[in-house]
C-alpha cells in the first residue's frame, strides 16, 4: 500500500485535564502516515484519485484548534476519523506530541492506527469536549436557524409523498430550497423498492428536540408504520445539520451519523450545501461525495460492499439517478434522450404555420406525434421566431385551451403536454385545461409572473435563452451600417459626389468586437440568474429546464459554439432542451459549403435542413442533452434510437430488453 506523509504539522489547541491547560493553547505537533492505493493516480496523472494534502491538513489543523480534547488518544482518534471517513484513506497512523509536557523527557506523545473499516462498524460521533454542554441540552437558540433535512420514500406514490411531506412541513419551517430529486436503490436492506430521496433547507425557530418530535408527527400522521430497520417507509425524515450544532443524546444524533457514506443523502446535499463544513468533520458536502466510491459522480454506478437479507458483504451496485415529475408520470432524466414534438396551432409558424391551425387537424396531428414516438408534445398558439407578429393574451387563449381539453378528452392523460406562451394567463389557463409543463421562450423575462404559476401548480417550466447577446447586436450594426454604405455609394454614383460618413461609418465598423463575451459565458451568467430567482421564490429545482435558445438572436457562430460546448452547460445540473429543428443556422452551414456561392439558403421545409437536424440532435445527445424539441419524430426518433445506444448504457439495456 501507497502511503501519503504530513509531517510535523504545528497546531495551537487547547488540551489536558489540568486548569491551566483548558484555558491556554498549547504547542502540538501532527504526524499522519496514510496509506492508500495511488496507482490509478500515478497513471493517469488526475488530482482527483489522489488526496489533496492542503485540503486535508486544513480540516486537521481545523479540527485540532476547535477540538479541546483532553488526552491526546482522543485527539488523534478524532484525526485518525478525519482522514478515513472525510478523505476515503484505507488505513492512517497519526502520531500526536505535546512539547514542553514533561519534565524529564523532550514530549510525550501518543501514535494510534486506525482503518476505514473500523469507523464503519464503530459509527460513533466523537463529541469534542468544549461543545458537551451544547450537545446535551435541548436548545439550539432563538431565532431563525437554519437546518438541511433529508427525505426518503419506497411506498406509494413516492414523489407525492415527499411533496405532501413539504406541505405538512412548512406549518413550522419556512423551504429556503430543495435540492434535486433522486431515485435510488435500496441501501443496507436491499429486497424492497427503490427509494425516492431529496433534501431541503430550512429556516425554523423551533429548537432540535423540538423540531424532532414535529417531523416525527408528520412520518404518523402520513401513515408511516416502524416494522424494521432500514425497510419500507412511506415518508422518512432525517435532521441531517442543525446550524452548526453537534448534538448526541438518546434520540437525536447531528450531525447524522452515517451521512457520509450515504450517495442517497449526500448527492442531493450537495446540491444546495457544497460548502457546508461538517462540524465534526470540518470538511464540506462536496468532500464527502467526492470520497464516495463514485466519486459523487451520477452517471456511474456506486459498487460498494453491503448486508442484505440473503448474503453478507457482497459486491452490490447502487444506483442513483435524477428523477422529474411531468403530471402523474416519473421520468429519470439518464433514461434517454426525450422527444418534444410540436404542434404549432398557428397560422404563421415557419415550418408549419397553418397546417394544424383546426381542432380536427390537431387533434390528428398529436395523435400522429405520439404514434411516431414522442414523448411530449409541445402546443403553441403564438409564433416566437424572432420578428413574428405578436397577437392578444385572449385570442392566444382561444387557439390552444380548445385543442389541450379535446387531446385530453381523446387521447387521455399519459401524454405530458407542454404550452408555448410568454403569457402567465394563458399558462393558467392551459395547465388547468391539461397541461403539464410551461415553456417560456423567454425564459420569464417578458412576464415574470408566469414563476408564480409554475410554484402554484408544481409544473416544470422550461426557461429559454432569447435574449440578444452582444455579438447579435454588433452583427445587426454591421448589417445596418453596409446597407447604409450601399445605399451612399449608390447615391454617390448618382449625383457624382463624394460622402466624408463613408469612411465614418467604416471606421466604427472596424471598433466593433464580435468575439467576446462568449455566447457559454453569457448562458451561464443568464441561467444562473435564471435559476437564483425561481429558487427565491420558491420553485423546486426539479422543476427547472434550461434552454440554450438556438438560433433565438444568436449569430451563426454563436449557435454552433452551443452545440460545440454544449456540455459546459450541463455543469449547472439542470436538464437541458435543445431546438435546433430546420433552423437557420442549419441552413447556413449548408450555404456555406455549396460550391455556387449564388444559391440562396435551404428552404425550412427542405429536406437538407431535416438532415441537419437530425446531426444537432446527434451531437446533442453526446454532450448530454435530456430533450430535443423537433418538427420531424420518424427521422430523428430512429437517430435518437443510435445516438442513445451509444451514449446512454440504460438505454441500450432497454432496448436489449
Amino acid at each position: 500500500m501507497d502511503k501519503i506523509i504530513i509531517q510535523d504539522l504545528l497546531i495551537q489547541a487547547v488540551i489536558g485535564v489540568n486548569p491551566g491547560e483548558r484555558i491556554i493553547k498549547q504547542n502540538i505537533i501532527i504526524t499522519v502516515t496514510a496509506y492508500k492505493d495511488l496507482s490509478k493516480c500515478g497513471s493517469s496523472d488526475n488530482v482527483n484519485d489522489t488526496v489533496s494534502y492542503s485540503s486535508l491538513s486544513k480540516s486537521i489543523c481545523s479540527y485540532s484548534e476547535s477540538s479541546h480534547h483532553y488526552t491526546l488518544e482522543a485527539l488523534a482518534t478524532g484525526v485518525a476519523k478525519i482522514c478515513c471517513l472525510g478523505f476515503g484513506i484505507e488505513r492512517v497512523k497519526v502520531l500526536v506530541q505535546k512539547p514542553g509536557a514533561i519534565k524529564l523527557a523532550k514530549w510525550p506523545g501518543v501514535q494510534i492506527e486506525r482503518t476505514l473499516e473500523y469507523f464503519k462498524s464503530n459509527s460513533f460521533v466523537e463529541i469534542p469536549s468544549k461543545l458537551i454542554n451544547k450537545s446535551n441540552s435541548n436548545g439550539g437558540g432563538g431565532g431563525n436557524n437554519i437546518v438541511y433535512l433529508a427525505f426518503g420514500s419506497n411506498l406509494g406514490d413516492k414523489f407525492q409523498n415527499i411533496l405532501n411531506s413539504f406541505k405538512r412541513l412548512e406549518k413550522q419551517c419556512f423551504i429556503q430550497s430543495t435540492s434535486f430529486m433522486y431515485e435510488s436503490s435500496p441501501q443496507y436492506y436491499r429486497e424492497q423498492d427503490s427509494f425516492f430521496n431529496c433534501t431541503c433547507k430550512v429556516s425554523t425557530d423551533l429548537k432540535p428536540h423540538d423540531l424532532l418530535k414535529f417531523i416525527k408527527q408528520i412520518e404518523n400522521d402520513m401513515g408511516r408504520i416502524e416494522t424494521f430497520r432500514n425497510g419500507p417507509r412511506v415518508i422518512d425524515i432525517d435532521i441531517i445539520y442543525y446550524n452548526s450544532l453537534i448534538i448526541k443524546t438518546d434520540d437525536l444524533e447531528i450531525p447524522h451519523p452515517l451521512m457520509w457514506e450515504r450517495d442517497f443523502v449526500l448527492l442531493p446535499l450537495s446540491d444546495i450545501a457544497p460548502n457546508f463544513i461538517h462540524p465534526t468533520l470540518h470538511i464540506t458536502t462536496n468532500r464527502m461525495k467526492l470520497n464516495l466510491p463514485n466519486g459523487g459522480n451520477i452517471n456511474l454506478p456506486i459498487v460498494s460492499s453491503s448486508t442484505t437479507t440473503t448474503t453478507t458483504a457482497s459486491s452490490v451496485v447502487n444506483i442513483i439517478e435524477k428523477v422529474i415529475r411531468i403530471g402523474n408520470i416519473n421520468y429519470n432524466w439518464n433514461d434517454k434522450t426525450f422527444i418534444m414534438g410540436i404542434l404549432n396551432v398557428t397560422p404563421d409558424s415557419f415550418v408549419d404555420g397553418g397546417k394544424f391551425n383546426t381542432l380536427e387537424k390537431s387533434i390528428e396531428q398529436a395523435k400522429t406525434l405520439i404514434e411516431q414516438g414522442a414523448d411530449i408534445i409541445d402546443i403553441g398558439g403564438q409564433s416566437t421566431y424572432p420578428g413574428a407578429p405578436q397577437i392578444s393574451i385572449e385570442e392566444e387563449i382561444n387557439r390552444v385551451v380548445p385543442t389541450i381539453k379535446k387531446i385530453r378528452e381523446v387521447l387521455g392523460n399519459d401524454i405530458p403536454l407542454s404550452i408555448d406562451t410568454l403569457h402567465h394567463q394563458v399558462a393558467k389557463e392551459a395547465i388547468l385545461a391539461g397541461c403539464n409543463i410551461i415553456n417560456d421562450v423567454s425564459g420569464a423575462m417578458t412576464d415574470p409572473q408566469i414563476l408564480l404559476i409554475a410554484k402554484e401548480f408544481r409544473v416544470p417550466i422550461i426557461l429559454n435563452h432569447s435574449q440578444p447577446t452582444t455579438q447579435y447586436l454588433q452583427q445587426k450594426q454591421n448589417e445596418q451600417y453596409n446597407n447604409n454604405n450601399n445605399n451612399n455609394n449608390n447615391n454617390n454614383n448618382n449625383n457624382g459626389e463624394y460622402n466624408n460618413d463613408d469612411d465614418n461609418r467604416s471606421k466604427i465598423k472596424q471598433l466593433i468586437d464580435l468575439s467576446s463575451p462568449s455566447v457559454i459565458s453569457t448562458l451561464n451568467s443568464f441561467f444562473k440568474e435564471r435559476i437564483e430567482t425561481c429558487i427565491k421564490l420558491g420553485l423546486f429545482r426539479w422543476q427547472i429546464i434550461l434552454d440554450p435558445g438556438l438560433g433565438f438572436y444568436k449569430t451563426y457562430e454563436q449557435s454552433i459554439e452551443i452545440l460545440q460546448r454544449g456540455k459546459e452547460l450541463m455543469g449547472l445540473g439542470f436538464p437541458v432542451l435543445i431546438g435546433p429543428s430546420r433552423k437557420g443556422f442549419i441552413a447556413n452551414t449548408i450555404s456555406r459549403a455549396e460550391k455556387d456561392k449564388s444559391l440562396p439558403p435551404p428552404s425550412p421545409k427542405s429536406e437538407r435542413r431535416l438532415w441537419g437536424t437530425i446531426a444537432c440532435c446527434c451531437i446533442g445527445s453526446t454532450w448530454g442533452a435530456n430533450i430535443i424539441r423537433i418538427h420531424d419524430i420518424p427521422e430523428i426518433r430512429d437517430a435518437m434510437l443510435i445516438s442513445d445506444s451509444v451514449n446512454k448504457p440504460q438505454r441500450r439495456h432497454q432496448i436489449q430488453k
